[in-house]
């Protein structure tokens, strides 16, 4: 009877402790699959400082030995010692059998901690490669000694009882596995993010330890990962609404992420950009080297650049004025891990600038010239030409004249400014009325001046037509269209103030068309401009301050209008006024 006791001894001994080896392995894949899942976040962001921590404060809560190891064997995290003072494991069994795929296995005496471990090593995927392996360990001792209390129980036992002892294992190895095989779901459910559903526990102290720390675990990376998710999205929303571009770069100059202002201001897809270097979406030389310069400057950098952009269709092509800010992103151990960089639009701010730099320009010097005028005339007269009657009637004429033409310059400037104020505080009277009964009074207003020349002015308007504007600033921008008509035409032409509605626009269009001099292309798009003249000194001389156009503008714009213009030289003009529906 000893033989078959020693026999079933024997069996279920090596059976027990292939299962309890078997199932220490299971746990082991479970637990280096549940810390995988987080670590890839790491091997995401380009960042592996943070593995050895994580690896010590969850071994704390599963008692179990994590180690992290790269590609090449050097050990990048582990539970029990520092990463740093551990030898290149390239050539250890488990390690060679992960990185080539597989999950590897190994039953050995661990010099670094003094004891026999057993070891799961498994492969850490990210992108679809291998980025490094993930091993796990447990003391053998602890199979060791429950083995050795079974193998005593079971040598003191009596035949039947081994029998009964036999098939008592087997169902209680059953009920163990259960449970495990229960966790290893659990645990692959975890790792796919859904959280939703705890481990429940079977009554087993062993089992239920370890349920708990894998439902406390998942409690944690829900926690962690639900607020990692919130700080992002309140960070795309916040780039979202931003209107300056912003474009975040790694350290190889791969864009990480770019806002909606950026890929709108550069033409780029917002979506395929990301993960690409900046070289192959963005086409401009200037602006690599500004973010090659971000990425070693110790501190904020500035730039302007101009972006040349084309027109579909045409050959010509457009500018545009940007102002590049740019400071290195850092590690925490002080490390370049890339570069952000703002790009504020300030095209439209430039040529502000350049118009108000211009306008004051123009200002000094259509007051300087009158005064100098009458300074010099009063000069003369007190160094004695008072004494000559007809010399100092005729200075004092001059000087009238120009205190006019101060006069008239002052008058235009409140006007420009009265216009803007009811512009921005929408303070126009406006109402309904005729359109050519207020053309009709601006053209009668003109006749006086028109008839010196034996010019005509001819009125095409329908009577049905109305409009709802302001009628005293209307008639004025007619009446300096028509004034600017009858300057520049020769005696004997003819000069129409025509109004037309485009019904497909729903638009009022009236036009006053000269038959003069005519303006040559490269002056059109600044004759509208405060102070432009395309012929100064005949401008001056017919009394012009420069300033019409400007204020025929304006009104336009008041009335949420605008203004246009047609012209050839020798061939006359013709100018636009285009009130809404």
């Amino acid at each position: 009877m000893g033989i078959p006791v020693l026999i079933i001894t024997w069996y279920a001994s090596r059976t027990f402790k292939e299962f309890y080896v078997a199932r220490t392995v299971d746990d082991l894949k479970t637990r280096a699959f549940l810390l995988g899942s987080h670590i890839e976040e790491h091997f995401a962001r380009s960042s592996i400082t943070g593995v050895d921590s994580l690896c010590k404060v969850l071994a704390k809560k599963v008692s179990t030995r994590f180690t992290v190891i790269s590609p090449s064997g050097k050990v990048i995290g582990d539970s029990e010692k520092d990463p740093d003072s551990m030898e290149n494991h390239a050539n250890r069994t488990e390690i060679i059998a992960a990185l080539s795929g597989k999950t590897g296995i190994s039953n050995r005496y661990s010099y670094t901690l003094q004891e026999g471990m057993i070891y799961v090593a498994m492969p850490l995927m990210y992108g679809g490669k291998i980025c490094g392996v993930i091993r796990t360990a447990l003391p053998t001792e602890t199979i060791q000694s429950a083995l050795t209390g079974l193998y005593i129980k079971i040598l003191w036992a009596v035949f039947f009882m081994a029998l009964v002892a036999a098939l008592i294992s087997f169902l209680v190895s059953r009920k163990i596995s259960l449970p495990i095989g229960l966790m290893k779901r659990g645990a692959q459910r975890f790792a796919s993010g859904d959280f939703s559903v705890k481990l429940s526990l079977s009554g087993y102290e062993e089992t239920d330890q370890l349920a708990m720390a894998l439902n406390e675990m998942a409690r944690t990376l829900h926690s962690t990962i639900t607020g990692i998710t919130t700080q992002r999205n309140e960070l795309d929303a916040i780039l979202s609404s931003m209107i300056e571009g912003v474009i975040a770069v790694d350290a190889e100059e791969r864009i990480m992420t770019m806002n909606r202002a950026a890929s709108l201001l550069f033409g780029i897809d917002q979506k395929r950009a990301v993960g690409k270097m900046v070289s192959e979406v963005l086409r401009n030389r200037e602006i690599q080297d500004f973010l090659s310069k971000t990425l070693s400057a110790s501190g904020f950098i500035e730039t302007e650049t101009v972006l040349i952009e084309a027109m579909p269709g045409k050959p010509t092509h457009t500018e545009r004025i940007l102002q590049l800010h740019g400071s290195a992103l850092r590690s925490s151990e002080e490390k370049s891990i890339g570069a952000l960089m703002v790009v504020n639009d300030i095209t439209q701010l430039k040529k502000l600038e350049n118009i108000r730099r211009d306008f004051v320009a123009n200002v000094s010097h259509e007051l300087r010239t009158p005064l100098t005028s009458i300074k010099g005339f009063i000069e003369t007269l007190l160094a004695g030409a008072m004494k000559n009657g007809v010399d100092a009637q005729r200075f004092l004429g001059i000087i009238s004249g120009q205190v006019d033409r101060l006069t008239t310059i002052v008058e235009d400037l409140l006007a420009l400014s009265k216009i803007e104020q009811g512009t921005e505080h929408n303070a126009l009277e406006r109402s309904e009325c005729k359109l050519a009964e207020v053309l009709e009074e601006a053209i009668e207003a003109c006749t006086g001046k028109a008839s010196q020349k034996k010019i005509a002015i001819e009125l095409l308007c329908s009577a049905d037509f109305t409009v709802k504007i302001d009628r005293t600033l209307f008639e004025q921008a007619i009446v300096n269209l028509l004034d600017n008509a009858i300057n520049y035409s020769d005696p004997d032409k003819r000069i129409t103030v025509k109004a037309e509605h485009d019904p497909a626009r729903g638009e009022m269009v009236v036009s006053v068309r000269d038959e003069g001099i005519g303006i040559a292309p490269e002056h059109l798009g600044r004759l509208f401009e405060r102070f432009y003249r395309v012929d100064k000194s005949r401008s001056r001389k017919l009394g012009g301050t420069g300033l019409g156009l400007s204020i025929v503008k304006h009104i336009a714009l008041a009335h949420g209008g605008r203004v246009a213009v047609e012209s050839m030289p020798g061939k006359g003009s013709t100018f636009y006024i285009v009130l809404p529906k």
